[in-house]
Order: C-alpha cells, then sequence, then structure tokens
C-alpha cells in the first residue's frame, strides 16, 4: 500500500493537483476571514465561527473533494490507463490507495483551514479562552461528514470514464445540501443528502437582532446519533464502490 500511495503523488506532480487544492482551500479562507469586524464579533469570534464554518465548508469541501476525486481518476482513465494498471495491481487495491492518497489532500487541507481560524483568532483578539473542545468536535463531525461525500465522489470517478458525471453529481449534491441548510424546519431534506451532514452535524445556533445589530451564540447538544450513522454510512458506500470497481469492465 506505501509504495502505491507513494506512486500516486509521483503520478500528480506534474498535474498540479496539490497546488490546486491550496488554491480552493486559499479562496475559502479569503471568503471566511474577508470583512470588517465588528467589537461584538470579535467579542464572541470564536463562536461565530463555530455558526459560520459549516456553511461555507458545505460550500467549498465538496467541490475540492470533487476535484481532486476527479483528477487522480482522470490519470487513469486517460490513454485507457485503467485496464493496464489492473493487470499488475488488485483492483481493490487501486481503489483504496487512490482513496487513501485523495482524501489526505483534503484532510491536509482541512488542517491548514482550523489552523488559519485559531491563528487568525489570535491575531484578531477574540474574546475568552480557544474553546478547543467544541473545535475537536466540530472537526471531528466535519471529517466524518467530508468522508462520506469523498467516497461517493471518488467512487463515481473511479467508475465513470467521462469525469463529467461525478463533477455534475457533486455540483448538485452540494447545491442541494447548500439549500437545505437555509430549511431548518426540514430536518428530513439534511439527512437524506451526504452534502446536508454539515448542517444535520452543527451544534452552535444564532439570533440576531436586527435593531441593535447584534448577535446571540447558543449551543445545541452534540449530534452522536447521527454521527455514528454517517460513519455507518461511509462504511456502506466504500463497501459498495469498492465492489462495483472490482466487478467494473475496463
Amino acid at each position: 500500500m506505501i509504495s502505491l500511495l507513494k506512486t500516486e503523488h509521483k503520478k500528480t506532480k506534474k498535474k498540479y493537483l496539490l497546488l490546486t487544492s491550496l488554491l480552493i482551500t486559499a479562496l475559502d479562507l479569503a471568503w471566511i476571514f474577508y470583512g470588517n469586524f465588528s467589537e461584538d464579533a470579535i467579542l464572541k469570534g470564536w463562536m461565530m465561527f463555530l455558526y459560520q464554518l459549516p456553511l461555507t465548508n458545505a460550500i467549498f469541501l465538496p467541490f475540492l473533494m470533487t476535484v481532486v476525486a476527479s483528477r487522480l481518476a482522470d490519470i487513469e482513465h486517460r490513454g485507457c490507463m485503467l485496464k493496464q494498471l489492473c493487470t499488475i495491481v488488485p483492483r481493490g487495491k487501486l481503489f483504496d490507495a487512490k482513496l487513501l492518497y485523495g482524501f489526505s489532500i483534503v484532510l491536509a487541507c482541512m488542517v491548514i483551514q482550523f489552523v488559519s481560524v485559531f491563528i487568525f483568532g489570535c491575531v484578531k483578539g477574540f474574546g475568552g479562552v480557544y474553546p478547543f473542545r467544541l473545535y475537536s468536535v466540530y472537526w471531528l463531525f466535519t471529517i466524518a461528514a467530508s468522508l462520506a461525500i469523498y467516497i461517493f465522489q471518488h467512487t463515481l470517478s473511479m467508475l465513470f470514464q467521462n469525469q463529467a458525471v461525478p463533477f455534475f453529481a457533486g455540483v448538485i449534491g452540494e447545491f442541494l445540501g447548500v439549500f437545505s441548510m437555509f430549511l431548518p424546519q426540514l430536518p428530513w431534506l439534511r439527512k437524506s443528502l451526504l452534502w446536508g451532514y454539515y448542517g444535520v452535524l452543527q451544534f452552535v445556533g444564532s439570533d440576531w437582532d436586527s435593531q441593535t445589530r447584534i448577535s446571540t451564540f447558543y449551543l445545541y447538544d452534540f449530534d452522536w446519533l447521527s454521527f455514528v450513522i454517517l460513519l455507518a454510512v461511509c462504511l456502506v458506500l466504500y463497501r459498495i464502490g469498492r465492489s462495483l470497481f472490482i466487478k467494473k469492465e475496463v
């Protein structure tokens, strides 16, 4: 497996995959940090970010994962390289290697985001102590939601030679996921979409006073049940996707 991961890294060196991922992450950070922060926003900055990050990640992370999964698979689909590769590497190991390598790139970008948020908050002088426990739980929830989406995108990219199929599936799923976050009165809609779990697992709410222009943030209970269900979905998607790829004719 280690040799396969090294091979994946070598194959992507001239494809600018890492650079593309970093540029998307930079755009994500620019979106997060853009604007003037009022005194109230600085005072409540840690909680404000916990409230805003789910929506931001629902926009940028699925797009990042669609690009990464598609680029990794497209390397093999071009020139019928996948057929040749499958004669020397077991299909299951190839599926796993590309999955691990691709998601490691996504995970690295997520680490950059969370570290950047921490540094930005410290430089800005956000009020109170950094809520390490809340951010750790949020990071755990974000990883689970992202893993489910990436397995889905990875499977489509490996199965379809035309990468327009997984791309449009990702765009449509992302749109529906973001749309569902604006409909809290329809929780079933969020829970029926992989992309909606950024909102399902959100545990910070906000009330905004239009007269004082001050936001009040509050905590929900952690939705551990949905988290466990999402992990089970990840396992099911992985088993189905791997099985379909092994049986695929190339």
